[in-house]
C-alpha cells in the first residue's frame, strides 16, 4: 500500500526542527555589563602545557607551580598506558587580560571534559571536584567563575587536573579522559552556552534514547500479538542501543554483574552488546525485506563469541582497539543488511523503501546538525541523536505501515465476510427455491396422477352410462340433458389430464359449438379470427382450454336467455404474450336495475372468478338498447 505523505511529512518536521535550532543558536546572549571594560573580548584556548601528575595534585597547598612539559592541542585526549582509574591529566593554559575590577565575574567554560576537574587560578586553588572518581559522561561541560580580585592584568594561569581512564582502556572515545578547550568570556554569557550545550548533548540525546528504548518495548509487545518477527528484532535493536547509550555513559552501572565477574569492567560490557546488537539490527532488516536464509540466520550470531575470546586474549589495555575493530565488524553486518533490504524493497515493497530512506535522510541531517552544533575541532561526536532519531523515524514508519496493514486487513475481513454473507444468502435462496420446485414437483406428479385416475374414473364409467342414455332415452329433453352433461364431463376429463392444446384446435372447437348454439335460437355469428392464427403452434394450459370453454359457454348461454339479440360477434386476437376473446351482441342489453350490480345476474361473477384464476381479467360492458360486450384477457 502506498503512504504518499510519509516522506515530505518526516521532512517538513525535521525543516521545523532545524529552524528551530537556528532560532536557538543564533539568539542573543551577550549582555552589557558595566564592571568589564568594553577592550575585553573573548578568548578560545587551544593549547596548554600537559604538566607532570605531581604538580598540582589535589590537598596540595596553594602556590606556583613549576611549568614542566610538553605543549599539547586542546583536546588533549591521553593515550598512552597509566595508572588506570587514579590516572590525573593536568594541564596549564595562559590567557591575557586587561585590568578587571574586583567585584567583576568572568567565566572558565571547559568542554569537552569528563568528571569533575581541579581548577587553580595564578597559582590559587579555586575549583575542587565533588568526586574523584572515573569519568561518568564525557559529552558534558564545566563552567566555573573567575572572581575578577584573582584575575592579573597581563598573563594569568589556569591550571586543570582531571581524573579518567586513557583511551586505550575504554570502550568508547566519550569514556576517556579527555579536556576540551577553555573559553574565557562574561559569566553571563558563558551559562546560557553551557544550558544549551547540555540540552543538546545531554538532556536530548538521553531523551531520545529513552524513547527509543520505550519504541523498542512497544515494537516487542506488538511482536506477542502478531506473527510479524521483524518487530521482535527491532525491540531489541532499539532496547538494546538505548541500553548500550546509557552504559557507554555511565547512567546504568551493574554492580551485582562486575562483582560476579571480578576481571570484567564496565567498559568490557559496553563491548560485549555491540555485535548482539548489530546482529539484531542486521536481522531486523533481512526480515523486514523478506529475506530468510536458513544457514545465514544461525551463522550470523558467532561473530557475537568473538568479543569474550578478543578480551580475554587481549585484557584491559587493548580495550579500545578491540572495541573499534569489533564496531568496524558490526557496521560492516548492519551495512551490508541494509544494502540488501534497500535493494529487495525497492524491487518488491516501494512504500517499505520509502520509509527505509526517509528513516535514514532524517538521521543523516541530524548528524550534519550534531556536527555543525561542535563548537571544537579535532572532536569526535558519536552522533547519538542521530542514531537514535534514525530509530524513532523507523519506528513511526513501521506503526503507520502496521495501521495500514490493519486496515487492509479489516477491510478485506469485511468484505470476504460480507461475501461469504452473500454467499450465504444465495445458496440458502436457492436451497430454498430448490426445496420449494421439489415439494411442487411432487404435488404436481400426484396431482397429476389422482386426476389421470378421476379423469380415467369418469371417462370409463359415467362417460359410458351418460352415452347409454343418450341413445337409449326415448325422451329428447332427457336425451338432450345426458347429451350437455356427457359434453361437459369430456371437457371437465380433458382439463383433468393435462395435456396443453394447440390454440389454433381450441379455436375451431369453439367456432363449431358457439356456431351450432346459436343457430338454434336463430342468431346470427360473426366470427373474426386471424387467417395465421390457424398456423400458429402455440399452445395454452389445459386449465386455460377448459376455463375459457367454460366462460364461452356461459356466455352465449346468457345471450341466448336474455339478449333477445338477432347477431353475436366473436373476435379473437392473439399478440406475443396475450389471448383475447372478446363476445358482443346487439340485443337489449343489462336492465337498469342491475347496472352497478352486473356481478350478481347472469353468471358474470363465475365468469371474472374464472379469469382471475388464470391470472386474466373478463370486464362486462353493458347499456340498455346497446347489447352486451364481454371481453376476456389471458396470459399464454
Amino acid at each position: 500500500m502506498r503512504t504518499p505523505t510519509l516522506s515530505s511529512g518526516l521532512l517538513r518536521g525535521l525543516f521545523a526542527l532545524a529552524l528551530l535550532l537556528a532560532a536557538l543558536l543564533t539568539a542573543p546572549t551577550l549582555r552589557a555589563d558595566p564592571v568589564i571594560p568594553d577592550g575585553f573580548s573573548a578568548q578560545t584556548l587551544a593549547q596548554a602545557r600537559l604538566l607532570p601528575p605531581t604538580a598540582a595534585e589535589p590537598g596540595q597547598p596553594d602556590g606556583p607551580t613549576v611549568l614542566a612539559g610538553p605543549t599539547v592541542r586542546l583536546p588533549y585526549l591521553p593515550v598512552t598506558s597509566g595508572s588506570a582509574g587514579n590516572r590525573l591529566s593536568t594541564l596549564s593554559v595562559e590567557f591575557e587580560l586587561p585590568a578587571i575590577p574586583a567585584n567583576a565575574l568572568l567565566g572558565a567554560w571547559i568542554t569537552p571534559v569528563c568528571s569533575d576537574p581541579e581548577v587553580r587560578l595564578n597559582g590559587q586553588l579555586l575549583h575542587t571536584p565533588t568526586d574523584l572518581g572515573a569519568a561518568s559522561d564525557c559529552q558534558d561541560s564545566v563552567l566555573v567563575p573567575l572572581p575578577g580580585a584573582l584575575l592579573q592584568n597581563g598573563v594569568n594561569r589556569l591550571e586543570l587536573a582531571v581524573r579518567g581512564k586513557v583511551l586505550s582502556e575504554v570502550a568508547s572515545q566519550e569514556r576517556a579522559a579527555v579536556l576540551g578547550p577553555v573559553r574565557i568570556d562574561r559569566l553571563s554569557v558563558l551559562q546560557p552556552l553551557q544550558r544549551q550545550h547540555a540540552f543538546w548533548h545531554i538532556s536530548l540525546p538521553g531523551a531520545l534514547a529513552a524513547t527509543t528504548g520505550l519504541a523498542g518495548l512497544i515494537a516487542l509487545l506488538l511482536r506477542r500479538m502478531s506473527r510479524l518477527t521483524y518487530l521482535g528484532y527491532f525491540g531489541v535493536t532499539a532496547v538494546g542501543w538505548c541500553g548500550l547509550e546509557f552504559m557507554a555513559r555511565g547512567w546504568i552501572k551493574l554492580p551485582w554483574i562486575l562483582d560476579a565477574l571480578q576481571d570484567v569492567s564496565h567498559e568490557h560490557l559496553v563491548v560485549l552488546g555491540m555485535l548482539p546488537l548489530a546482529t539484531a539490527t542486521s536481522l531486523f532488516l533481512m526480515r523486514y525485506c523478506g529475506a530468510r536464509l536458513r544457514h545465514f540466520d544461525r551463522a550470523i550470531w558467532l561473530p557475537s563469541l568473538l568479543p569474550p575470546v578478543l578480551i580475554a586474549l587481549g585484557g584491559a589495555p587493548h580495550l579500545h582497539s578491540m572495541s573499534q575493530s569489533i564496531a568496524m565488524l558490526a557496521i560492516l553486518g548492519v551495512l551490508g543488511a541494509l544494502g540488501l533490504f534497500l535493494v529487495r524493497s525497492w524491487l518488491m515493497a516501494r512504500t517499505d523503501f520509502k520509509v527505509m530512506v526517509t528513516a535514514l535522510a532524517c538521521g543523516g541531517l541530524v548528524a550534519l546538525g550534531e556536527w555543525q552544533l561542535n563548537p571544537f575541532e579535532n572532536t569526535i561526536w558519536p552522533g547519538h541523536v542521530a542514531l537514535s532519531t534514525t530509530l524513532l523515524m523507523l519506528f513511526l514508519g513501521l506503526s503507520l505501515r502496521l495501521i495500514q496493514r490493519l486496515k487492509a486487513t479489516i477491510r478485506a475481513g469485511d468484505n470476504q465476510r460480507a461475501q461469504l454473507e452473500t454467499r450465504i444468502q444465495e445458496i440458502s435462496a436457492d436451497m430454498e427455491r430448490n426445496y420449494g420446485q421439489m415439494a411442487e414437483l411432487r404435488v404436481e406428479q400426484v396431482t397429476a396422477r389422482e386426476r389421470k385416475r378421476i379423469a380415467a374414473d369418469l371417462h370409463d364409467d359415467l362417460g359410458a352410462k351418460l352415452l347409454t342414455i343418450v341413445h337409449t332415452s326415448d325422451n329428447d329433453r332427457i336425451a338432450t340433458l345426458a347429451r350437455e352433461a356427457l359434453e361437459e364431463m369430456r371437457l371437465s376429463v380433458r382439463g383433468l389430464t393435462g395435456k396443453p392444446v394447440q390454440v389454433a384446435d381450441a379455436v375451431g372447437d369453439w367456432r363449431i359449438e358457439t356456431k351450432s348454439r346459436l343457430s338454434h335460437g336463430n342468431i346470427e355469428l360473426i366470427w373474426n379470427s386471424p387467417d395465421e392464427l390457424l398456423m400458429d403452434d402455440r399452445r395454452m394450459s389445459a386449465r386455460a382450454y377448459v376455463q375459457t370453454t367454460r366462460i364461452l359457454r356461459e356466455a352465449v348461454s346468457n345471450l341466448l336467455k336474455h339478449s333477445q339479440a338477432s347477431q353475436c360477434r366473436i373476435t379473437i386476437k392473439l399478440d406475443s404474450n396475450d389471448f383475447e376473446l372478446t363476445i358482443s351482441d346487439n340485443g337489449r342489453g343489462i336492465p337498469v336495475e342491475l347496472d352497478g350490480r352486473l356481478d350478481r345476474g347472469h353468471g358474470m361473477s363465475t365468469m371474472k372468478g374464472r379469469a382471475k384464476q388464470l391470472q386474466g381479467q373478463c370486464l362486462v360492458e353493458s347499456a340498455p338498447g346497446y347489447g352486451t360486450t364481454i371481453r376476456l384477457t389471458l396470459p399464454l
